[in-house]
């Protein structure tokens, strides 16, 4: 993205630019508007242009307020069921510049009402104006800047009109003015009620499915990942999958930290593990905490030999000093205990049963290695 691009998305999303992906994208989610509104809407604008025609005879901005309104209408109503066919998010920038300038077209035909001087055409235009910028103060909410920029290039030309008119009608613009400066208004304060609750909203959600001390997953958010991945795993010769390794990690000397430095420390090892296992495992697996210094790292495509190469790697990261801001430095180390699936289980429960199994001999043949769960028969 350009610099030009990036400026311009800044300026559009204001404060959306600084929240966090989630949080974003289901504001800009709120922009859209349903297939419902978008008819009432578009029947309502066509029925008044219509209307205006009608009224003045045929005169040619009339059919060219018509006209526009009508080709903007189908572009705004096409994006969406081309964005479906495609598999596609509706294209939000082409929306709101298809809408924008629908709007836009509405003041312009305002305008040109008003100068008629007709009193029906008058009333009916401003009436179309007024209810176009209450709508905006709630469909793009999320997008104040986008929606207040709109509401001045909708009311700027039958306001202008007004005011060139003179006497009782300059009256008129002053209170359209002052109107529209209130919903522009409102505009800003529906934005931060809205975001606060989406970010409320986001804040819930991740504290339930993440472990707060690392940020990783927790159990509950592990055990989700691990039904949809056993879900897809391969079964039989003829069908085809995903298959993955669990990996099982457990800090070796990790409670001597917390006994000599404090639990701060220890909890700041923890931080750094979590780092170390993001790193190493890459941004594509799942990273979970399930315990106090136990680990699971979820390999998808993977097969023994990548399992255990990473699990190697894993050690390697974790088994070294890690220095303190205040200069002291602690050394801890980590055992692994891998399963397989779909060779070694097929459903969550089992597989990390098996994984935390392989661990424990491990641990009892002298920590620092990785161990792969075998069966009994295996011997």
């Amino acid at each position: 993205m350009s610099s030009l691009q990036q400026s311009l998305t800044h300026l559009l999303l204001g404060d959306l630019a600084q929240v966090s992906q989630p949080v974003r994208q289901r504001m800009l989610a709120t922009v859209p508007t349903t297939p419902l509104s978008l008819a009432f809407y578009s029947v309502t604008l066509l029925v008044i242009c219509a209307t205006t025609v009608y009224i003045t005879g045929g005169q040619p901005w009339a059919w060219i307020w018509f006209g526009l309104s009508s080709c903007l209408l189908l572009w705004r109503s096409l994006l969406p069921t081309l964005a479906r066919r495609r598999g596609d998010r509706p294209p939000l920038l082409g929306i709101m510049t298809s809408a924008g300038l629908s709007m836009a077209s509405f003041g312009f035909g305002s305008a040109e009402s008003i100068a008629t001087g007709d009193i029906a055409l008058i009333t009916i235009s401003l009436s179309g104006t007024m209810g176009v910028i209450a709508g905006l103060a709630t469909r793009w909410a999320a997008l104040p800047r986008a929606a207040v920029a709109t509401m001045i290039v909708t009311v700027a030309p039958p306001v202008i009109m007004l005011i060139s008119q003179g006497g009782a009608h300059m009256l008129a613009a002053v209170v359209i003015t002052f109107v529209v400066i209130s919903i522009a208004t409102f505009t800003k304060h529906n934005h931060e009620n809205m975001l606060t609750a989406v970010m409320a909203e986001d804040l819930h959600r991740r504290l339930a499915q993440t472990d707060n001390l690392t940020g990783l997953a927790n159990r509950a958010q592990l055990l989700k990942h691990m039904t949809s991945a056993c879900a897809d795993l391969p079964r039989g010769a003829t069908v085809t999958g995903r298959r993955f390794a669990v990996l099982y990690i457990d800090l070796d000397g990790f409670k001597a930290v917390n006994d000599r430095h404090g639990h701060a420390a220890g909890d700041e090892v923890l931080q750094r593990v979590a780092d170390c296992l993001l790193r190493t495992a890459g941004p594509e697996q799942v990273v979970a905490r399930i315990g106090g210094d136990e680990f699971i790292v979820l390999l998808q495509d993977a097969d023994a030999l990548t399992a255990r190469a990473v699990a190697d790697e894993i050690i390697l990261a974790i088994s070294r000093e890690h220095r303190f801001s205040t200069d002291r430095t602690v050394r801890v180390g980590c055992s692994v205990g891998v399963c397989l699936a779909p060779d070694q289980g097929h459903d969550p429960e089992t597989l990390l049963a098996r994984a935390d199994a392989a661990l424990y001999d491990v641990k009892n043949q002298g920590k620092g290695h990785t161990g792969l769960w075998r069966a009994i028969s295996d011997g």
